[in-house]
């Protein structure tokens, strides 16, 4: 089931980008069976070369705001909103624990979305911001 769940999940993030500043696709890792109490700690150990600070963003408001800020005309960025949406739905039926993280401080923002499967993996949908 857990190879099935990671298949689908390549094909939910195949050609999605993360718009910001720039486009940055998003990456699937696997993290193994990480305590849901040392996860920001792995967060920051993973992405030592960007310190900065470790920020909890509300998953909702996330989704959203990439829906409401694409631009109606531009079918290329509609197209984007709806497979992130598509995502978050994919992500809320199979996986538990679904955590937004940002690490905040220079102007290479990673985005990470943590999730567990039934298991007790914890995957990581990582991505990031250019704000400069």
């Amino acid at each position: 089931m857990e190879k099935q769940i990671l298949t689908e999940l390549a094909e939910k993030t195949q050609g999605l980008f993360y718009f910001s500043e720039s486009e940055a696709p998003l990456t699937i890792e696997n993290l193994g069976q990480v305590p849901k109490d040392q996860l920001s700690a792995k967060l920051v150990q993973l992405n030592s070369e960007n310190p900065g600070t470790l920020q909890i963003i509300d998953q909702d408001a996330f989704f959203e705001k990439i829906v409401n800020t694409a631009d109606p005309g531009d079918q290329v960025m509609v197209a984007n909103a709806r497979k992130f949406t598509a995502l978050q739905a994919y992500l809320k039926d199979n996986f538990s624990d679904i955590q937004l993280a940002r690490i905040e401080g220079g102007v290479n923002v990673p985005i990470l979305i943590t999730a567990y499967l039934p298991n007790g993996t914890c995957i990581l949908l990582a991505t990031y911001a250019i704000e400069t």
